[in-house]
């Protein structure tokens, strides 16, 4: 598998290095007069279209879970995954785009003293004129707690008790619906079109999440040793939030863009925690939902041409309740690098065929 992901790799970057050289020449031996076949989307003077091009975007990330866990005494953990930083890859064409993260090896040391972490993670978007629509399933197997001192009440160094069993799966979906039309989520999110005039637009949307949280029952002390703890509880739940957003997007210049956004949120997380006593052989089930608050909010700044781009983010989530079900805070930094470039047939005619036949999605915006 690793292999199998380096290779992967190393045959993407010299895609886009080779298809990067050959832009300039293409770019120089076309014809001053020729008119641009990636025209202007519906003769709207804000948004250039380039969804009838494959588009490769390659992320580099450091998107990483943090949870509060109860953990007796009135004690809170934080605890972490082992995936300080991942590579992210997104193919995107006309409405439709799937994205895959890889972890980087970590080293001994690091396994060691914060554990191994299993992950998988896996998305697909779909892209309408007006509407968007984002899914994303993530496992990860193996966390530590960041705040072990707290808990032993001695410096152990780098080390971090460690939960190796604690498995984490969510679903997560966001659907969001602009109302300006000159306004191009397209040009931030998956770089397939691209804004020529700044424009903002609000943009409110729903997102939804449904999560476990189990297994959290093996420890991993300082000393080496391992432990049960008892009791432990798994969750589950379903997470709904209200986000009326407003997003705006500042051209500098003809392909220097940026990009700010805030969405506030209401919400509401229906849940079940069961509760395992492992002396006694028992367990307790508890239904519970809660409302909160949510707030997030992020900036961009890129270089977008008509087939190269490349740009960081920052994004920061915040939430008001400190139950396992939401994080309390997340901030996500990334860079990113892209290409887009005439599909060949192999993968143009079986994705027209889903987007026409199974989605009934209309060709171009």
């Amino acid at each position: 598998m690793k292999k199998l992901q380096n290779l992967l790799f190393t045959l993407v970057l010299l895609l886009i290095a080779n298809l990067c050289f050959s832009q300039d020449v293409a770019e120089k031996g076309s014809s001053k007069n020729q008119i641009d076949t990636d025209s202007i989307s519906s003769l709207n003077l804000y948004i250039k279209d380039h969804t009838e091009q494959l588009n490769i975007k390659i992320i580099v990330s450091n998107n990483q879970l943090k949870y509060l866990l109860p953990f007796g005494d009135g004690k809170s953990a934080s605890v972490k995954t082992n995936l300080s930083i991942c590579y992210g890859f997104r193919l995107t064409y006309k409405n439709l785009s799937a994205r895959v993260r890889i972890r980087p090896n970590l080293s001994a040391t690091d396994q060691e003293n914060k554990g191994n972490t299993d992950h998988f993670t896996f998305g697909f978007d779909v892209l309408k004129h007006k509407w968007a629509h984002f899914f994303e399933y993530s496992y990860r197997r193996g966390y530590y707690i960041d705040n072990t001192n707290f808990f032993t009440g001695e410096d152990l160094g780098n080390f971090h008790i460690q939960l190796p069993n604690l498995t984490t799966n969510t679903f997560n979906g966001v659907s969001q619906y602009k109302f300006n039309e000159n306004y191009s989520i397209k040009a931030v999110e998956y770089y397939n079109e691209i804004q020529l005039k700044s424009a903002g637009t609000f943009m409110p949307g729903i997102n939804y999440t449904y999560y476990t949280f189990k297994d959290a029952n093996k420890e991993i002390l300082g000393d080496g040793s391992i432990g049960s703890r008892n009791p432990y509880n798994d969750y589950k739940g379903l997470t709904l939030i209200i986000e009326p957003g407003y997003y705006y997007t500042f051209v500098l210049d003809k392909y220097f863009f940026v990009n700010v956004f805030a969405a506030p949120g209401v919400g509401v997380d229906f849940y079940n925690d069961k509760e395992f006593d492992t002396v006694n052989n028992t367990s307790t089930d508890e239904n519970s939902s809660r409302a909160f608050l949510s707030f997030k909010t992020g900036a961009a700044i890129g270089y977008n041409r008509k087939q190269f781009y490349f740009g960081s983010e920052y994004k920061y989530q915040v939430f008001n309740k400190k139950e396992i079900s939401l994080q309390s805070s997340k901030t996500i930094f990334q860079v990113f690098v892209g290409y887009r470039f005439k599909a060949p047939k192999q993968v143009s005619k079986p994705l027209d065929y889903i987007e026409d036949k199974i989605l009934g999605l209309k060709k171009g915006r």
